[in-house]
């Protein structure tokens, strides 16, 4: 083996060492990232535990008002004011990724052939969407 190809091999094997070591450094602040925005059930309240429970079957609504947002023929009601404005400011196709994500459950895969575009397009528009979901609930404030 020449000495060009000991570097080339040498260069190689630094370049993969590397990749995996930012592959995993990327992980682990995603799943920070990722801790830092969920709760755990341990850390609701009663009350939200309660109003999650009632949510399916129709009782115990809240006096409140809400807005209800229509997206693929489902109804999604909205009780935080300001959450409900800052919806109705985002695109519709934003806002649909949005409400599908986080208040139906459904992963980009399943909201993707729902809205008729590619699933790395849901991702972008959803990272996109949510910036902007809290610029405008920090502006509310």
């Amino acid at each position: 083996m020449t000495r060009y190809e000991k570097f080339n091999e040498m260069l190689f094997e630094s370049y993969c060492k590397k990749s995996v070591s930012n592959a995993i450094k990327k992980e682990r602040q995603r799943k920070t990232a990722k801790g830092k925005v969920e709760l755990s059930l341990s850390a609701l309240t009663d009350a939200v535990l309660y109003a999650l429970s009632t949510e399916n079957d129709g009782t115990g609504q809240p006096e409140k008002p809400c807005r209800i947002f229509k997206v693929q023929g489902m109804d999604i009601p909205i009780y935080h004011e300001r959450l409900s404005q800052a919806l109705s400011y985002l695109m519709p196709q934003d806002r649909e990724i949005i409400l599908l994500y986080f208040f139906k459950g459904l992963k980009d895969a399943k909201v993707a052939p729902l809205l008729h575009i590619s699933r790395p397009t849901v991702s972008r528009r959803r990272k996109a969407a949510m910036k902007r979901l809290r610029e405008l609930m920090e502006d509310s404030t």
